[in-house]
């Protein structure tokens, strides 16, 4: 038990949390010592709903909660987050060929709609956002509009034809991997796909975490963040990154997360 965190919690949303997870949550945090609190948010709400105050606070749960915890100044240092870097198009940019998609297009869904292109082409399509408000895909170019509408349709997910998209070649992946990234160094990871279907098994090989490390020594998006990594032929790529406080653990070790992830917090700002 580490009494110096007595002053923090974590606050894990336990409507579309599984229960297992949020019993590894919970046990970590018993283990780490820290405290931990499971509330319900409520689905398209504008508030957050009521949990201990007084207490630093990390949050784990849905991306909806993700945006409102980053809203709200009085908690924001519980999200490890920023709209305006957590983008495809930032990643590009910074690392540059060692992004699969690297060469990619980032349009807006008018624009994806006004390109003149040959039906058959494939394309893989994902947000460029970090909104997860709709998963990428491999479509036919004239695919793509029906695709788009049926979205817009079935899912109230803010897709406008101002939306920014990512549309790149499609390529074979052969295994994919989550890390778990906290001050350049991987503290934890999980294979999560094989060959397109999912397939997970806790960590991964080291020369995973030295691709991942070397291209943090370059750049870091964050303190705290995921990073997925696929192999792609013989070479390995960043596919994208993602906020910590809404991504899926796999089989990751997760007190191995909170134990890092609790320190780091503890020592900003301490």
């Amino acid at each position: 038990m580490h009494t110096h965190y007595h002053n923090i919690q974590w606050i894990i949303q336990k409507n579309l949390t599984s229960e297992d997870v949020i019993d590894q949550i919970e046990h970590a945090c018993r283990e780490v010592g820290v405290d931990c609190h499971a509330v319900n948010v409520i689905p398209f709400s504008e508030h957050l709903p009521e949990f201990p105050a007084g207490k630093r606070s990390i949050f784990y749960g849905s991306t909806t909660t993700m945006y409102l915890v980053y809203q709200d100044e009085k908690y924001r240092e519980g999200v490890f987050f920023d709209e305006k870097t957590y983008t495809v198009a930032h990643y590009l940019e910074k690392w540059q060929e060692h992004m699969l998609n690297f060469g990619a297009k980032v349009l807006t869904v008018k624009e994806v709609r006004n390109l003149n292109c040959e039906k058959d082409k494939l394309f893989f399509v994902r947000p460029d956002a970090d909104s997860k408000s709709f998963s990428g895909e491999v479509k036919r170019f004239d695919e793509i509009d029906a695709w788009f509408e049926r979205i817009r349709a079935s899912e109230d997910m803010g897709i406008t034809e101002d939306t920014k998209i990512i549309l790149a070649e499609p390529y074979h992946i052969t295994t994919e991997w989550r890390l778990w990234i906290v001050n350049g160094k991987v503290v934890a990871a999980s294979q999560y796909r094989e060959n397109f279907k999912l397939k997970t098994a806790p960590g991964c090989p080291q020369m995973v975490i030295d691709f991942a490390e070397r291209q943090c020594a370059h750049y870091a998006l964050n303190d705290v963040f995921v990073m997925d990594i696929g192999l792609c032929g013989d070479q390995l790529y960043i596919i994208k990154c993602g906020c910590m406080n809404s991504a899926g653990f796999y089989q990751a070790d997760i007190c191995a997360i909170i134990r890092s992830v609790t320190e780091y917090f503890y020592r900003k700002n301490k």
